[in-house]
């Protein structure tokens, strides 16, 4: 994998990064939760990663005020955790797979003694209902399985920790392992980035306008 540690998510500088790439937090889109099969609603997403190719500006959702809240805990979050297992974690902006295709955006990678990336962190800040949820499960939630798993994929780390963090609530940690589910998501995720790369293929010529269909329309008006 490449690891981009001097880009910070959210900036231009990410969002160039992602543009046409499936990345670990849409993975649930292309892949089942169940099984690790290709999903049906894949179509849908391949459309969208073209779509950013040509209105990169242009936004589905812009989040609300839990992913702010979200947003605003994270680095509180990540020095408990770091705190709590003596571990040393370092922020990265971006990690972009040894194909250059897919993509991830880790909370945290971490590091060993020789300054080596042996694992990845996923960090969550919910509400409290939410939260609570997760400490009286046990697992790491269904909804963040290809997630989780397709970071691990595209990174070619064997580990991803689970952290979801509320103040003064007892913090819920799982260690997700690589294991067959990974291997049939990355066997998905290739099958996925197959199937992209020929509708891509057929796609670009029929939506590219030339300078002299741009000049004729701007006669036009």
């Amino acid at each position: 994998m490449k690891v981009f540690t001097d880009v910070i998510q959210g900036s231009e500088e990410w969002l160039s990064l992602r543009k046409g790439r499936p990345t670990a937090s849409r993975f649930s889109d292309i892949i089942t939760a169940a099984k690790g099969d290709l999903s049906k609603s894949s179509t849908d997403y391949i459309c969208e990663l073209i779509g950013e190719c040509f209105a990169p500006d242009f936004k589905y959702w812009e989040g609300n005020k839990f992913t702010e809240r979200g947003t605003e805990l994270e680095p509180e979050a990540r020095d408990c955790f770091a705190a709590e297992l003596c571990a040393t974690v370092k922020q990265v902006g971006f990690c972009l797979s040894d194909d250059g295709i897919s993509g991830c955006s880790p909370d945290g990678l971490l590091v060993d003694a020789h300054g080596n990336y042996y694992a990845g962190l996923e960090l969550k800040c919910p509400t409290p209902k939410v939260h609570i949820g997760y400490v009286l499960d046990g697992v790491l939630p269904n909804k963040y399985r290809q997630q989780v798993h397709g970071s691990m994929a595209v990174t070619g780390l064997n580990e991803w920790h689970f952290w979801s963090y509320f103040p003064g609530i007892r913090h819920f940690h799982i260690v997700v392992k690589r294991d067959e589910y990974t291997e049939k998501l990355t066997q998905s995720l290739g099958q996925f980035v197959s199937e992209y790369r020929a509708v891509r293929e057929v796609a670009m010529p029929k939506l590219m306008i030339t300078a002299a269909q741009l000049d004729e329309g701007k006669a036009g008006v």
